[in-house]
């Protein structure tokens, strides 16, 4: 008996971490983070490296409702279709807020 408890303990903590875990980022996090993405990717902000951020949209997004998941993507896709028609006092404010508010989404 005590061999169940001590194991249903476990069983328990387990699933407290994996729920605490994916919950360290928020859905308006990752929202953020789909923005990012999305100027990082464009062509005429000069394009970055974004494999380290689309493994961790991946990650966090795999559990997330189909309608956080969907927002994800056509925050990306927008983001990435404004910075591509940008024209130059556009591109300098999206430049700027990719290299300070994306930041620490993008290093």
């Amino acid at each position: 008996m005590k061999k169940i408890a001590i194991a249903a303990a476990v069983a328990v903590s387990a699933l407290a971490f994996a729920a605490q875990a994916s919950a360290a980022v928020s859905n308006f996090d990752l929202l953020h983070a789909a923005r990012c993405r999305g100027l990082a990717a464009s062509e005429t902000l000069g394009k970055m490296d974004t494999a380290k951020i689309d493994a961790m949209l991946k990650t966090e997004s795999s559990a997330r409702e189909l309608a956080v998941r969907t927002s994800i993507v056509n925050k990306m896709t927008a983001a990435q279709k404004e910075a591509n028609a940008a024209d130059a006092a556009k591109k300098e404010k999206l430049l700027a807020e990719r290299s300070g508010a994306c930041a620490a989404w993008l290093n």
